[in-house]
């Protein structure tokens, strides 16, 4: 089980990759991320379940993505090792349960986001590799590119 703030970086990093693969106006529908939630003391007391009827358009996603890092010839290959994980990614979390029954108890709830929780951070684990590898073949102005997108996070 993550600490509180182990589970803040993950939940601003998953925040960030969406705003990152979000539309071109930097989220999908306009609507808030999944990831916010009310803090008091550092435990998230209410978390938005994620938005199962509008799903980010990962192609278009991607090719933002490829846009903004401006991925050469070269390394494509990485980038698609990339472009692949995060359409794995989105197809998994589209089929994980979003929300638990509208009379569902505080456990149940609970259960549920951990359930979804376990889908994102399965992708997170899956995309490291691949992120690695293509950072690995950026200059520097792309890697400064791609930190920046990273640093952004919601609402860019």
């Amino acid at each position: 089980m993550l600490p509180n703030g182990s589970r803040s970086i993950v939940a601003g990093l998953v925040s960030g990759w969406l705003i990152i693969l979000g539309s071109p106006a930097g989220m999908a529908g306009g609507q808030p991320s999944a990831a916010s939630g009310v803090m008091s003391s550092g435990v998230i007391l209410a978390q938005a379940p994620p938005n199962p009827s509008r799903p980010p358009d990962v192609e278009a996603s991607i090719a933002n993505l490829h846009q903004r890092l401006q991925i050469t010839p070269a390394q494509e290959a990485p980038f698609g090792a990339v472009a692949n994980v995060l359409r794995a990614n989105a197809r998994a979390e589209a089929s994980a349960p979003h929300q638990p029954a509208a009379n569902a108890s505080a456990v149940d709830e609970l259960r549920a986001e951990i359930q979804y929780d376990e889908v994102e951070l399965a992708g997170l684990k899956r995309l490291l590799p691949a992120l690695e590898a293509l950072y690995a073949s950026l200059s520097p102005a792309q890697r400064q590119a791609a930190d920046m997108a990273f640093r952004q996070g919601p609402g860019g």
